[in-house]
Parts: structure tokens; C-alpha cells; sequence
């Protein structure tokens, strides 16, 4: 009887010839890598944090920061609910809004595909756009699964901590009583929106979705029916402008 050998599949040669760094030193990478992401998303917090301060129950909104998280689909909600839409017109805009999450999920399906379920379900629940980019950004240099999951789940916990962090700083602006305090979220908005300008198509995108906004608060929509509105303008000037050369 000749002994059974079982034969193992050969390693990536990444995995080979880049052994994996502590686990605490990615992390670490993955959050010094997120942090001047979470810096440029502080106006859209702050912006999201005084919707927050103005729902009628601001603990339930912040709440949603971690239950939702994603900027753009909380304050849609709260803003068709404080426009009086129904919940369920309001619940159903908000997860229209996050499906684009499904992209950047598969997108991510080789680094968590191997993943033990607990850890797949725990990485599904912070995708989105910074994590997204810095995980794809991490993939462009060699190393094991290992280490770029933890680079992920470092570049994760900054982006929570740090979001909610803002979005409290925002509640705490909304809920103060000063006329000053009208022109925070138009300022902080301007933060958000200028520095896409010199983005390829940005300028167009720009003016599209402030056309779209005009003309919606023009026709009393509400506001959190605008938003989403004036993001697909945006986006598909954008990507007209793009493909046109401009």
C-alpha cells in the first residue's frame, strides 16, 4: 500500500514572496490610509448630523447612523420624513439609494470570498465607497488575504469612529439656537461640492445637479425627494461629459 498524499494547491505568488505583516501593523495601514477620507467627508457628516438634530426623534435618527450607514441614503430618509412622506416611501427611496453598495460588494467578493461566514457578514456591513476605495487601493500592492483584511477592517473602524464623530458634532451644532448656524449646512454642502469640479466631467455634473435642485425646490418637492434626484443628474452628465471628451 503505497501512503496517500494529498497535494496542496500551489500559493498566489504574492502569498509567497510577501508574508504576511502583523495584523495590528495593517490595520494601522488601513486606518492611516482612511483617515484624510474620513477628513473630507467631515462637511457631508456635519450636514447629515443637523438633519439629525431636527427629526422629531434625533435618538432614533442617530441611530441610524451605524443601522443605514450611508450619508447620502440617511439624510434622504429623514428629510422625506420630516417632509411628511410615508415611512415606507421613505424606507424604499433610502434602500433605492444603497444599492449601489451591491457594486462595490462584488467587487470585493475575491478578497472575502475564502472568508469564514461571521467574518464575510461582519466585512458586508461596512461597505461602502471609502472602504471600497481603499480596499481596491490596498489590492494594488502584493500581499496575502490576510493582510489586506485586516488593512480593511483598520480603514473600517476609523471610518466608523470618525463618522460618527461628525455626525454627533453636526447634532450637537443642529440643536443649538443661533441664526448663524442657518448658513452651516450651505457652507458645508459648498465643501462637499466644489473641490468635484476638477474632476473629469465634475463641472457639468455640478451644474446638473444644481439645475435639478433648483427646479425641484422650485416645484415643492421634498427635500429628500431632490437629493437623489439631483445625484442621478449629476451622475449621468458626469458620465456624459466624460465619454463626450470634455
Amino acid at each position: 500500500m503505497q501512503p496517500t498524499t494529498t497535494t496542496q494547491p500551489p500559493r498566489p505568488p504574492d502569498e509567497v514572496n510577501h508574508p504576511d505583516r502583523a495584523p495590528w501593523v495593517e490595520a494601522s495601514a488601513g486606518a492611516v490610509a482612511m483617515t484624510p477620507l474620513v477628513v473630507g467627508y467631515a462637511p457631508f457628516a456635519l450636514i447629515v448630523g443637523v438633519a439629525v438634530a431636527r427629526s422629531s426623534d434625533w435618538v432614533a435618527a442617530w441611530t441610524g447612523t451605524l443601522t443605514i450607514y450611508g450619508g447620502s441614503a440617511q439624510l434622504t430618509l429623514l428629510e422625506l420624513l420630516a417632509g411628511g412622506a410615508a415611512a415606507w416611501a421613505a424606507a424604499g427611496a433610502a434602500a433605492l439609494i444603497n444599492v449601489r453598495l451591491l457594486v462595490f460588494s462584488l467587487a470585493l467578493v475575491p478578497l472575502f470570498a475564502t472568508a469564514r461566514l461571521p467574518v464575510r457578514l461582519l466585512a458586508a456591513a461596512f461597505v461602502v465607497e471609502p472602504t471600497w476605495l481603499v480596499a481596491l487601493q490596498r489590492g494594488e500592492v502584493p500581499g496575502t488575504l490576510s493582510a489586506r483584511r485586516w488593512h480593511y477592517a483598520g480603514a473600517s473602524l476609523v471610518l466608523t469612529v470618525g463618522w460618527l464623530l461628525f455626525v454627533t458634532a453636526g447634532l450637537a451644532i443642529g440643536q443649538l439656537s443661533s441664526p448663524g448656524l442657518a448658513m452651516v449646512g450651505p457652507l458645508c454642502l459648498t465643501a462637499v461640492v466644489i473641490p468635484h469640479r476638477r474632476l473629469p466631467g465634475g463641472a457639468v455634473a455640478v451644474v446638473a445637479a444644481g439645475s435639478v435642485a433648483l427646479v425641484g425646490a422650485g416645484a415643492s418637492l421634498p427635500a429628500g425627494l431632490i437629493a437623489p434626484i439631483a445625484m442621478a443628474a449629476a451622475a449621468a452628465a458626469g458620465l456624459a461629459a466624460t465619454r463626450g471628451g470634455s
